[in-house]
């Protein structure tokens, strides 16, 4: 199981490249993969 710690180290740079695209479908990839390492994490999704 990843660590909860590791897995929002990980969605913050997501975060920054959500934040960089105007791209619907790119902003949807990243998020889809922010709610992946939530699961993972055993967070619940967003």
């Amino acid at each position: 199981m990843l660590s909860v710690q590791d897995a929002n180290t990980i969605i913050a740079f997501l975060s920054a490249a959500y934040n960089a695209t105007q791209d619907a479908e790119a902003r949807a990839e990243f998020h889809r993969l922010a709610n992946e390492l939530r699961k993972a994490s055993g967070q619940p999704t967003e």
